[in-house]
């Protein structure tokens, strides 16, 4: 095999490397944490050396030197801590993760010099000192901070200078050789080229005649009017011109385009050199304190040109790599996926099965066509069992094929781990972390949609939920926190619950910001639930102050929006003084749900099965209809706000003979749906809506029904907040006429039905 044969080789296995070494880092995070809390286990400790040891060897194969040698320290200190000579504290626990964190990141840059800017060689040099540190005789207890990161951006810029001085130049009293050592004084000469071409013949010299010309390159802080002024005595015998050297700003420009996935544009910046660390955090903390809601703080991009001077164009290139990553990620998202072999083997034997199944069929009809000696009786007898199997073996190969997606949510879970003990650490708190029922199965897309919000429910629970030590102490309560993240299977669907034994919610707080922000009028006082829901209105917060995980009230609603987006939905558990619980139900796959199909004239719609309470018969009895199909009507003494397909989306058939209405169960509680067809259960296949019906209201995706027809999935939720007249819709309750006083009051204490 040539040398180039072998490169190709190793680079076309060196995204499985990356993927493996990405689980055996996942697992060192995951012993580390696990060894804070039993310092002494012997086994790992083990397996904590042979994850990294394992990292290390494959590195080396790959010829990845910059992993190999950084983890060498890791491994060192390790070997000493296995072999008893230092022993596992805090501060060693938490050089680790940070060591952990800086392998994860030379591994994904792998060969890009590039990518390891100063920034990151300097840290990796700090955690290099400290495992030194700690690997020295009398170094095993002492925790030394990393060293600071110096700020690495330079100001200086890359110009290239052409001068050409005109044969009067030395006649005018003027020196070439002064203005370039000028401009040395300027900068630093990176490289200088004296034009040579147009120096005549010996013979053909006039000794005072210039016929000088040269090429300079240099780096200088200097603005190029400055430069220029160099040839302010020469401008009339000199033509010259300046201009940036590529090197810097184009340079930039073109790393920023071929850096790997980096989401932030602050880290694309810092990673390029086209931003300070220093510089980079302080425009954080001013974005951060500028408060207000997050869509309503300047922009990134405005404060680093602004207050770093960084250049337009570099952030315009950052902002186009992010939009590029996020278009990619679209495209592929839930790619790769781990299937065990036997779920594979049995989706194949059932297809098998199927074809044989088909085949069958095509005989029997084959063989009546030829000879008509079988009865059609008996044949119509024998297609029906065919098909009756048919459909069995297909309901049993989707089944099969949707398990190939679900995946633990315990993998998921498992990343909280860190979060809970960096958080708490600063903080200030003492929390024990509890997870049950990892090995709890969801579709693959549903665990990496459902992280985000999980991880802002867990920060909430640790900032707002749980008493500081000594807090907890004066009411009775052990000074350390207990938060237990679970799942479990329920009724066709999955519970996620987060719990804590912290202060829960303090209704009578709620309440009152509620009437504060015009949540809740003055005076009027909601259910319990009720008021529990409120936290998840937008810019809501009950925080005394302001800190880097909360008070600004934002994100809960955004929790709240993510989840139900995903067919979930919300409730909380509140016992105050005693804790929290977050329910999550989900639905156990996005791609297949059971539907209730309805019908409004020629137009079809299917509500999910899981949300539809009754149907009742419409009578007529109802409040006048607004243009936006909102009405309500008396359900068994309780006001039922409706809303009324035909008018939402302007249906202009003739009148329907018969109307119904759909009473289903949403977030913002129940309501009822005017349709005037029921066609029944119906299993739905989701197809998504195109780019063009993203903001189609009420809508949440598009189904193909077996008479080819297309349906339109209903959003309960959406449609809920229509129905009940939720601020921040465009229905809200004073842009509805008609509507009485009682029953504004009814549904704002919660006494809808």
């Amino acid at each position: 095999m040539t040398a180039s044969e072998q490169s190709n080789e190793f680079l076309a296995v060196l995204p499985t490397f990356i993927s493996e070494a990405g689980e055996q880092l996942d697992a060192i995070e995951a012993l580390l944490l696990q060894i804070e809390e039993a310092p002494q286990d012997k086994d790992l400790l083990n397996s904590l050396f042979r994850c990294a040891h394992t990292v290390k060897g494959s590195a080396g194969i790959f010829g990845l030197n910059r992993v190999v040698e950084f983890t060498h320290h890791v491994e060192t200190l390790l070997d000493k801590m296995r072999e008893g000579a230092i022993s596992f504290e805090s501060s060693i626990g938490t050089l680790l993760l940070q060591c952990n964190d800086q392998m994860r990141h030379l591994i994904e840059i792998g060969f890009d010099d590039e990518e390891d800017t100063a920034q990151q060689q300097a840290q990796r040099q700090s955690l290099v000192s400290n495992l030194q540190l700690l690997t020295t005789p009398n170094g095993g207890h002492t925790h030394h901070e990393a060293a600071p990161v110096t700020d690495v951006t330079d100001d200086k810029e890359g110009w290239r200078i052409t001068a050409n001085f005109g044969a009067e130049t030395f006649r005018g009293g003027m020196d070439p050789m002064a203005v370039a050592r000028y401009l040395n004084t300027l900068g630093e000469t990176i490289s200088m080229r004296w034009d040579t071409d147009r120096v005549p013949a010996l013979e053909e010299l006039v000794y005072d005649t210039c016929y000088t010309g040269f090429v300079l390159e240099m780096r200088s802080a200097a603005s190029r009017a400055e430069i220029e002024e160099a040839f302010s005595f020469v401008v009339d015998d000199c033509e010259f011109q300046v201009t940036a050297l590529e090197t810097t700003h184009e340079k930039m420009k073109r790393s920023i385009d071929a850096l790997p996935d980096v989401p932030r544009i602050g880290d694309m910046l810092l990673a390029v050199g086209a931003v300070s660390e220093k510089a980079l955090v302080s425009v954080l903390r001013t974005q951060e304190n500028s408060g207000g809601p997050s869509d309503m703080r300047p922009r990134l991009g405005s404060l680093l040109v602004d207050q770093a001077g960084v250049s337009p164009d570099l952030v315009n290139a950052a902002l186009s790599k992010q939009q590029k990553i996020r278009d990619r990620q679209q495209g592929e998202e839930g790619r790769f996926i781990r299937v065990q072999a036997d779920r594979l083997d049995t989706v194949i034997n059932l297809l098998g099965e199927l074809v044989i199944a088909g085949a069958g069929t095509g005989a029997a009809l084959a063989a009546f066509e030829e000879t008509h000696e079988i009865p059609v009786e008996t044949l119509v007898e024998n297609l029906v069992e065919s098909n009756q199997n048919m459909n069995r073996l297909i309901e049993e190969i989707r089944n099969s094929t949707l398990g190939l997606r679900m995946v633990p949510v315990g993998e998921t879970f498992t990343r909280f781990k860190r979060v809970v003990r960096d958080t708490a650490a600063t903080l200030g708190k003492e929390v024990q972390f509890e997870i049950h029922g990892g090995e709890t199965e969801l579709d693959k897309s549903m665990v990496e949609k459902i992280a985000d919000p999980l991880m802002h429910l867990v920060r909430n629970s640790l900032d707002h939920g749980l008493e500081a030590p000594a807090e907890r102490l004066e009411h009775g309560k052990s000074a350390m926190g207990h938060l237990t993240l679970s799942a479990r299977h329920e009724a066709g669907a999955i519970l996620i619950r987060i719990e804590d034994d912290g202060r829960g919610i303090h209704r009578d707080r709620v309440l009152q910001r509620a009437w504060d922000k015009g949540l809740v009028e003055r005076g009027t006082v909601p259910s319990d639930d009720a008021i529990n829901m409120l936290i998840f209105e937008p810019g809501f917060s009950t925080a005394e102050q302001v800190t880097n995980l909360s008070g600004r009230g934002v994100g809960m609603d955004v929790v709240r929006s993510n989840i139900e987006a995903l067919r979930g939905s919300l409730r909380l558990d509140s016992r105050p003084g005693k804790g929290l619980a977050v329910d999550i139900r989900l639905p156990l796959t996005l791609a297949i749900i059971d539907g209730f199909l309805v019908g409004v004239g020629a137009s079809k719609f299917v509500l999910p099965l899981e949300s539809v309470v009754e149907v009742i018969e419409f009578e007529g009895n109802t409040t006048p209809i607004d243009a936006s199909g909102r009405h309500c009507l008396e359900l068994r003494g309780a006001v039922l706000p409706v809303v009324r397909l035909r008018s939402l989306y302007t249906i202009d058939t003739g009148a329907p003979r018969r109307v119904s209405v759909v009473v289903v169960q949403s977030s913002a509680g129940k309501y009822g749906i005017q349709v005037e067809t029921l066609f029944g259960q119906n299993q739905t296949v989701i197809k998504p809506l195109g780019r063009l019906f993203k903001t189609l209201r009420g809508i949440s995706g598009s189904a193909i029904l077996g008479s080819g027809e297309v349906a339109l999935i209903l959003d309960v939720a959406a449609l809920g907040q229509m129905a009940a007249g939720l601020p921040g819709t465009r229905f809200g309750t004073t842009n509805v006429p008609n509507q009485s006083t009682e029953f504004k009051s009814k549904l704002a204490l919660g006494e809808i039905a």
